[in-house]
């Protein structure tokens, strides 16, 4: 029984852990004001060595890289998710956010360095393969033709848990090859020629995403109400959170039990215990108006133009 949800911190190369038995359903509203009370909150929770297991929320704060990943069981709908994304690019300027669509599967593979940093894919004469390296686009280039055998001895990838900046695609039956940069394009197909002799390069640009990213780009007609929802959420979290309210919904039954026991002649002895109690953290007043005005302000910008 519980609300469980694990904090990873990991600054000057060194990973901590943290763990509030009840603070999955409310984790992304203790993220949401930003980088400082996010780890002043993982830092008041319970420090443990390992992964707990059966999460309903986890997330990484990964200070050396500005990088934040994680997932909550309060974000599952499209439109709360979206708006909490979209608050977050306010109170976490300049930081990589990412949601951990495979869950504590993502955050495994981030603390163990095998977060994707570009996309493989190798076409042969049976079907196109898919890899996922944690190794940067140019460092996988500079092998030349030798990586194919590198590739070779790889795992091939069973999923995509995000979308990296860069990508190269190799067509073995035609020596042929592809790079695409995200967002932008790539200005190194001489050097690239020159590393791979006999093989044709084109620069795909960002074709290779762009299409999803114009079929995701529509509004969302339920954002607007997600931000209110939003904003009621995090008032409430800052008075009385769902950890505490299961707290006292249980203190309330405990004493029901015990007079019930008294009427019957017996007595019902209790372990006082406020393992299941969980607070926010206690945000300072600038911090509070700074995160409703993050939370305005997303809403406006994500308003539909007419």
């Amino acid at each position: 029984m519980g609300s469980r949800a694990e904090i990873v911190v990991i600054d000057e190369g060194a990973q901590r852990r943290y763990y509030t038995h009840w603070g999955a359903q409310s984790l992304h509203l203790d993220l949401l004001p930003g980088v400082l009370p996010a780890l002043r909150f993982a830092a008041a929770q319970k420090h443990v060595e390992g992964w707990v297991g059966d999460l309903e929320a986890a997330a990484v704060i990964d200070v050396d890289n500005r990088f934040l990943l994680w997932f909550a069981g309060g974000c599952e709908e499209s439109a709360i998710r979206s708006a909490v994304f979209e608050t977050m690019s306010v109170t976490w300027p300049d930081w990589c956010i990412h949601w951990a669509g495979y869950r504590e599967a993502d955050l495994i593979d981030y603390c163990a360095g095998r977060w994707p940093q570009c996309v493989v894919t190798v076409s042969d004469v049976e079907r196109v393969r898919l890899y996922t390296p944690a190794i940067d686009l140019a460092t996988l280039l500079e092998q030349g033709p030798a990586l194919i055998e590198i590739i070779a001895g790889w795992n091939e990838a069973k999923r995509l848990p995000t979308m990296p900046k860069h990508g190269l695609h190799l067509d073995l039956a035609q020596q042929s090859g592809a790079v695409w940069t995200f967002g932008g394009s790539s200005d190194a197909l001489e050097t690239i020629a020159d590393q791979w002799p006999g093989w044709r390069w084109e620069d795909w640009g960002d074709r290779a995403v762009r299409e999803a990213v114009e079929a995701d780009s529509g509004p969302d007609p339920e954002l607007a109400g997600a931000f209110e929802t939003l904003s009621e959420s995090f008032t409430r979290h800052q008075q009385l959170d769902t950890g505490t309210e299961a707290a006292a919904e249980l203190l309330r039954v405990q004493t029901w039990m015990k007079d019930f026991a008294q009427v019957g002649g017996f007595t019902l002895e209790t372990i006082e215990d406020n393992a299941f109690a969980h607070r926010p953290v206690e945000l300072t007043p600038a911090e509070l108006a700074d995160a409703y005005e993050a939370i305005a302000a997303a809403a406006l910008r994500a308003r539909p133009t007419t």
